[in-house]
């Protein structure tokens, strides 16, 4: 057994004359350069852990291991093929080569594993079909392909593996149908088929599958209506079949699902009422129905444990919506034929009916009065219930009047309304109104900053350090370009900082000025700065690029796709800041850093100076790294006495 820390550099030759080593830890380390052919030499290696290092380079140095059990080499770099001797490791059971760049096909031989229990290729450029050899690892429990480049069809053979617990294949280039032959995984637990290709309907077969708890099948052309069978699966936790083609009503035999936490089923063409349904499910977490075409009585917000409560886009007409915890949920009813009132926890808000509401529905629907300056229509605000304008497309919120949308194209895209009052450095708006903060050259420098300026703070007087304290909610999506040599940029912070002392600058990824907060996402490791990897999310405060409190990302920041992040900051107690971060746009249960953070001590503000700017900044650094945010929104509420701790 060997277990080495800090280590820095290239792996050293003298491990080879460790010829009897069973065990050999290497993870975490900054370790660089390719596998020595050394590697070889250690015929007795049952455990082998190099995971979240610099290592790149081909794996082959690693085929003449007979004896080899466990291989972890996620979050490195290493790149060519997949070595067909990976067939000769009979008595491996885990093999983990995620978040590589490891390119080619799977080569079939790797259905001579009989010992393995684990396969993780996830997070790779691999290509060409999924081999139907896979279906001789009897013993595999959990396989995820996910976030490669396969194509062609998904093996009917596949349903041989018995033993399957996990089966992540999202985010391929697969087509055709989802086999039947998945109904004979009974031990499956989790089926992740999302954003490919796949067609037809969906199995009804699906529904036999006893001990299911998460069906994930997002973005893909899935066609018509969702099986009444699916009514059997009454241990599901999450289902997740937005952005297909799928038609009609909802079976009412969903009302079983009673532990469902998450049903996402938005931007399909399902219609008819779905209240009944929503209502038995006493657990959820997670309700997305946008841009559907569902009607009548808004769906129950009755679970305690609401988070996300999404039904634009819709067809309802009618309904009271009362969440158990009003300043916790994330809420949007917009864009419905609902008129005049509707009453949101307790609170009136006005609604501008969607067009075509009074056909479709089969309701009468009065002329909307002309709200948010005949420009826009008035929505609820997250955490206070209050009204505000979502305004038209190429229309924004004038800063002086959040009632009132003008003309201006830069807002347009921003799910918020808001413009940016400023860009700063190498930051450009695009035409479609994405701002891209570093444009792809080393040692660009990038801001973007939002207007109006926010009020985070009531100050009655001098004599209240910093009053009453507002919580936030920002949630925004973005891209990271690789850099140069596949090495990541400085990456990108969302930051909130004092609009008196902002100068123009940008001070590093801990924010903007001495008076600020930031949260980064970073794609360099700096030792210096006390980083823990080349791939984390940390919050700084005061401009600091040493982070007050940080934790590794849970997926590759700098792979140029879309992420999504949400940030909360509940002002209650000593100030408690949580991000969230995934590759849907769906807010995780868990988020992926939570940290005590006082805004009152790092923001300082006054009865005269307790205005911020919120907004993003940038830097490529000596790599040339592309920068992008795609939308944000931003909402402020919860109040709370302030605390100087």
């Amino acid at each position: 057994l060997l277990l080495v820390c800090e280590v820095t550099g290239t792996i050293p030759d003298a491990l080879f004359s460790l010829e009897q080593l069973n065990i050999l830890v290497l993870s975490g380390n900054p370790v660089t350069g390719n596998l020595p052919m050394g590697f070889s030499r250690l015929t007795n290696l049952e455990l082998l852990y190099l995971a979240n290092n610099r290592l790149s380079g081909p794996i082959t140095p690693l085929s003449n291991l007979p004896r080899l059990k466990e291989l972890f080499l996620p979050q490195n770099s290493f790149s060519g093929s997949l070595p067909s001797e990976l067939g000769n490791f009979t008595a491996l059971t885990c093999l983990d080569l995620s978040y590589n760049l490891l390119s080619g096909s799977i080569p079939s031989s790797m259905g001579n594993m009989a010992s393995l229990q684990r396969l993780e290729l996830l997070y790779n450029k691999l290509t060409g079909t999924i081999p139907a050899t896979l279906s001789r690892l009897h013993s595999l429990t959990y396989l995820d392909l996910a976030s490669n480049r396969l194509t062609g069809s998904i093996p009917d053979s596949i349903g041989f593996i018995s033993a399957l617990k996990f089966l992540g294949l999202n985010h391929n280039l697969l087509h055709g149908s989802i086999p039947a032959s998945l109904a004979s995984l009974q031990q499956l637990e989790r089926l992740t088929l999302g954003d490919n290709q796949l067609s037809g309907g969906i199995p009804a077969v699906l529904g036999d599958l006893p001990v299911l708890q998460n069906l994930v099948l997002f973005s893909n052309p899935l066609s018509g209506s969702i099986p009444t069978a699916l009514g059997k699966l009454t241990n599901l936790l999450g289902l997740f079949i937005t952005d297909n083609q799928l038609h009609g009503t909802v079976p009412s035999t969903l009302s079983n699902l009673s532990k469902l936490q998450e049903l996402l089923l938005g931007n399909n063409q399902l219609c008819g009422p779905i209240d009944p349904i929503v209502r038995a499910m006493r657990n959820l977490s997670v309700l997305f129905l946008r841009g559907s075409q569902f009607s009548g009585r808004l769906p129950s917000a009755s679970s305690p444990s609401l988070t996300q409560y999404r039904v634009g886009g819709n067809f309802f007409s009618h309904g009271e919506v009362k969440f158990r915890n009003c300043s916790a949920v994330v809420w949007d009813t917009s864009g419905n034929c609902l008129a005049g009132s509707l009453r949101v926890c307790g609170r009136a808000s006005n609604q501008r009916p969607a067009a075509g509401c009074a056909s479709f529905c089969g309701v009468e629907v009065g002329a909307a009065d002309p709200l948010c300056g005949g420009h826009g229509y008035c929505s609820v605000n997250a955490f206070t219930a209050a009204g505000e304008c979502v305004c038209d497309p190429n229309y924004m919120l004038n800063s002086s009047n959040s009632n009132a949308c003008v003309s201006g194209a830069v807002g347009a895209s921003l799910a918020s309304g808001s413009a940016y009052a400023s860009l700063r450095g190498s930051a450009s708006v695009l035409s479609n109104g994405s701002i891209l903060l570093t444009g792809g050259a080393p040692n660009q420098q990038g801001a973007a900053f939002a207007s109006p300026v926010m009020r985070l703070f009531h100050i009655p007087d001098k004599r209240s350090p910093c009053g009453t304290q507002l919580g936030f909610l920002a949630a925004f999506s973005f891209a990271m370009s690789p850099g140069g040599q596949g090495r990541g940029g400085e990456g990108l912070a969302f930051v909130v900082a004092a609009a008196s002392s902002e100068k123009g600058a940008i001070v590093g990824l801990g924010g903007v000025g001495r008076r600020s907060v930031g949260v980064e996402f970073d794609s360099v490791l700096s030792v210096k700065h006390s980083d823990p990897n080349d791939n984390h999310v940390g919050v700084n405060v005061g401009g600091s690029p040493v982070s007050l409190a940080s934790a590794t990302a849970p997926l590759i920041l700098n792979d140029a796709q879309t992420k999504h992040a949400w940030i909360h900051y509940d002002p209650t107690s000593a100030g408690t800041l949580r991000v969230f971060l995934s590759s849907d746009p769906v807010q995780p249960l868990t988020p992926t850093l939570t940290a005590s953070v006082s805004l009152c001590s790092a923001l300082k503000p006054t009865a005269s100076d307790s205005l911020f700017l919120f907004g993003f900044v940038a830097l490529s650094g000596s790599q040339p790294q592309r920068h992008a945010i795609f939308s944000w929104s931003f909402t402020t509420g919860m109040s709370a006495e302030a605390s100087t701790s």
